[in-house]
């Protein structure tokens, strides 16, 4: 079976507003019912739409793609060299775990590939399928979830309720998760049950509140980051009204994509999803907008990158080091000359040569101000566990 066996063409976008020259649209090698199957190995980028929801509703809900890949197309090109490619929408299998398995080995080629899946639609349990492909390609992987809540809660399947993606590959004891973030959950959808289950399990989950307060300290968690889900439920009510799980509190919709532009910008990440909305319930196509941005701004971010992963620490960078007068321990920092971010090494005696961790230089200058960053501790509790 041929990879084009799994999609279905899409729609040509017409009645450019910017004029089909200068519009994002006009550059996409589209998978057309009367052309040939995009080129998808030559692609940096590939959109793959989903129109699986039936763990989460049965109606109203399978053009969330479609809105979204239109109002994307009518913007203007992010970056001049643009090579993405719209494989389509993926087909619907007989059962949700069909899908996911289609979804997991679609993903798996294009990653074989080093083409970045962009994924648009569908709700987050496809995060499963997302993880399986690295899981099949024999990678480990950092996941990052951008939502409301902290990924442990009960999932929208009914064949699988009581169990959430996250609880699903922590139940597996997969070997290739190397750590689980959550940016942006809010404590009033988290039981306690969850959020000891995540520090016990040393993972990290920042507060709706304490990521808004400085959201440039988000940037070095992204940076560690390979796979990102992009919860429209992460976004307040106003901005993102027809989210799966609306709230009138969460991110703004320049905050989500300041979000989207870090995950672009970062040279470890290899896949996003942009999930969870209702096209039914889409006034105007709101949310398909705010999908559509976020989708925009990693694309940006993307044609911005700096290749600097895996970080050289030998190569154009300066190096500093801290020493915790209390612990007698030193804290080596790296500074990029080229990009100006900042990584630190966490010692390690499973690693020879310690483990890289992006930081940021607010980390810096609390390690000057003779406080251990929390982001050292955690990871150093991680490798050394």
């Amino acid at each position: 079976m041929e990879i084009k066996d799994y999609f279905e063409p899409v729609s040509e976008v017409t009645g450019y507003r910017l004029g089909e020259k200068n519009a994002f649209g006009s550059r996409v090698h589209k998978h057309l019912a009367d052309k040939k199957f995009p080129d998808w190995k030559k692609a940096d980028i590939a959109v793959l739409g989903i129109s699986e929801y039936r763990g989460a509703h049965k109606k109203n809900c399978r053009d969330a793609a479609d809105q979204a890949r239109k109002c994307l197309y009518q913007l203007s090109p992010a970056g001049r060299k643009m090579k993405i490619a719209d494989l389509g929408n993926l087909r619907e299998g007989k059962t949700t775990d069909d899908s996911l398995a289609a979804l997991r080995d679609m993903v798996s080629v294009l990653l074989e590939n080093k083409t970045i899946p962009l994924i648009l639609g569908g709700t987050r349990d496809l995060t499963l399928g997302l993880f399986r492909a690295y899981e099949q390609n024999k990678r480990n992987v950092s996941l990052t979830a951008v939502d409301s809540q902290p990924g442990v809660a009960a999932s929208y399947r009914e064949d699988v309720r009581g169990k959430s993606y996250l609880s699903t590959i922590v139940s597996s004891r997969s070997k290739y998760l190397f750590n689980y973030t959550n940016i942006g959950y809010q404590s009033y959808f988290a039981g306690v049950d969850e959020t000891n289950l995540l520090e016990d399990m040393l993972f990290d989950f920042f507060r709706l509140g304490m990521a808004r307060e400085n959201i440039t300290e988000m940037e070095p968690v992204i940076r560690d980051t390979d796979l990102i889900m992009v919860s429209m439920s992460a976004v307040r009510q106003s901005d993102a009204p027809a989210a799966i799980f609306p709230s009138p509190n969460g991110f703004t919709g320049e905050e989500v994509c300041q979000l989207a532009w870090y995950a672009g910008k970062s040279d470890k990440l290899s896949c996003i999803a942009i999930s969870d909305w209702y096209a039914g319930y889409d006034l105007r196509d709101h949310t398909a907008h705010l999908a559509a941005h976020t989708a925009w701004y990693f694309i940006d971010g993307f044609y911005k990158r700096n290749g600097e992963y895996p970080f050289n620490r030998a190569k154009d960078c300066t190096k500093y080091i801290v020493n915790l007068s209390g612990s007698g321990n030193d804290i080596a920092f790296y500074k990029s000359n080229k990009s100006q971010r900042w990584w630190m090494e966490i010692p390690s005696s499973k690693l020879p040569s310690g483990l890289m961790v992006a930081c940021s230089y607010q980390d810096y200058q609390r390690a000057c101000r003779q406080e251990v960053p929390e982001r050292w501790w955690q990871n150093f509790k991680k490798i050394n566990h």
